[in-house]
């Protein structure tokens, strides 16, 4: 089976801009450490901002819930669903017409709609509480400051939940009901590939989870780590059964289906746990691959994500390396760390890959059944063998197919909000907005703590909060 035929219809990972940037002349910008200008939100500006959020969620929720039946109104019989003259077979029509508005799904235009309306009306019909069930996340990794300021949930996290909190609000005023989301998270599911460190997967985790309580109310919204709900809960889900299946699907990983997806996976291990300047909180030998002696000896006293910045540019676009040796001040070192790296992300590609491929490409296979839950199987990424799954758009169709975990989120001077890697802004007049130290923070209290930036953007201090209440997911 060729590369092509393998990967067809399938996303393994989420867009990114950054390749281009590394393709444009990025200058002086690669030694320069994160922004240092910014602005700053209170306490009171997030309350604020919450509560403007929480009122463009529930118009939002409104107007998608009435477009639904209207859209059915001139439909000839049978043109797109069946018995609509039954109440249950329309009301799954109508619940359908909120999937394939342009807004909500990437695949609108191409769901097998009859299909996915029988979906409904069996979800709709069985006991049990009806459930969304959708794979999505694992904590920011910043590869060495390139695409984020540090690991933790902030503003495009809360973008992303809102998009959710539409998709169910909308729900249960057409279906009359109560509706749940349930969130598989991916930190466990993917650490052979990634390495992402487990206690940042769980606070991550955490920090969504209480962004979704803070704009819905608590039992709306629950997150899971993948492996609670196909394993036995631990920092891997590959264990029993799941090991065998992943040395089989990994024996059958090519070379050329891995230098196909080597560039994207560069950019998503969590090179920070490999890198760790304490020895302690070092991933040990990635793929039994130990750190270089002149790399564990640079890191006692140097800066591991310039580091990191520095060599993961050199392997992205070789044309830079001159400019990243002045930021290491070490040829053998760089060079060490430059080899290290590459053979780290290889692997790893070829372990995501097997990841992805064992579960056929499905992120949410089996977990809804080992779970016991009454789920509608949802995805973040298009899936042509799965024609009958909605895949969502989580950043609005601005944000295609990015996800958040890889972004920031970039807010104008009328609210309007772009995502990017943080290398893509570094050209523009973007400011990072912090909070302030102190407060009493409904959310992002660890973004307080931490002085990681919660976005950024060019607005005036003036009128910075007003961005910031305008951008909402629902804006």
């Amino acid at each position: 089976m060729t590369t092509s035929n393998l990967f067809a219809g399938r996303e393994l990972l989420s867009e990114s801009n950054l390749h281009k940037v590394f393709s444009s002349e990025l200058g002086g910008s690669l030694s320069l450490e994160p922004r240092a200008e910014s602005a700053s939100i209170s306490a009171d500006g997030v309350k604020e901002m919450l509560g403007s959020w929480r009122a463009a969620i529930e118009r939002e929720a409104v107007a998608l819930a009435r477009l639904a039946p209207s859209a059915l109104t001139d439909l000839p019989p049978g043109c797109l669903y069946e018995h609509q003259d039954q109440p249950d077979w329309l009301l799954a029509a109508q619940a359908c017409e909120i999937f394939r508005n342009p807004i909500v799904s990437k695949n609108a235009g191409r769901l097998d709609v009859k299909a996915l309306q029988r979906n409904i009306r069996d979800w709709l019909g069985r006991d049990g509480e009806p459930t969304l069930v959708i794979g999505w996340g694992q904590p920011k990794r910043s590869a060495g400051g390139l695409k984020a300021f540090g690991p933790y949930a902030d503003l495009a996290e809360m973008y992303a939940i809102g998009r959710l909190l539409v998709i169910v609000k909308a729900l249960e005023k057409v279906a009359a009901r109560p509706i749940k989301l349930a969130v598989l998270t991916g930190g466990s599911r993917f650490f052979e590939a990634f390495f992402t460190r487990p206690e940042l997967t769980l606070r991550y985790d955490q920090q969504r989870q209480t962004i979704a309580d803070a704009l819905a109310g608590p039992g709306v919204i629950e997150f899971q780590a993948y492996s609670q709900a196909v394993g036995d809960g631990g920092h891997t889900a590959i264990s029993g059964e799941r090991a065998v299946k992943f040395r089989q699907a990994l024996a059958g990983v090519s070379d050329e289906m891995a230098a196909a997806k080597f560039g994207t996976v560069l950019l998503n291990v969590d090179w920070e746990h490999i890198f760790a300047p304490d020895p302690a909180q070092r991933q040990k030998a990635p793929h039994g691959l130990p750190l270089p002696d002149s790399v564990a000896a640079w890191l006692a006293t140097g800066d591991a994500n310039r580091l990191v910045r520095a060599a993961v540019t050199s392997l992205i676009s070789p044309r830079h390396q001159a400019a990243c040796l002045d930021m290491i001040g070490s040829e053998t070192v760089l060079e060490d760390a430059i080899s290290f790296i590459q053979s780290v992300a290889w692997e790893s590609t070829r372990k995501y890959i097997a990841l992805h491929l064992m579960d056929g490409g499905d992120e949410t296979a089996g977990a809804s059944e080992a779970s016991g839950r009454n789920a509608l199987r949802l995805t973040v990424h298009e899936k042509d063998k799965l024609r009958d799954m909605p895949a969502i758009f989580t950043l609005g169709p601005r944000g295609g197919n990015q996800l958040s975990q890889h972004v920031l989120a970039m807010v104008g001077e009328r609210g309007e909000t772009v995502f990017g890697a943080y290398a893509e802004f570094w050209a523009g007049p973007a400011r990072a907005v912090r909070l302030e130290p102190q407060g009493d923070y409904p959310v992002f209290a660890w973004l307080a703590e931490s002085g990681q930036p919660l976005c950024l953007s060019s607005v005036a201090d003036e009128a910075l909060l007003q961005a910031l209440c305008r951008a909402s997911a629902a804006a």
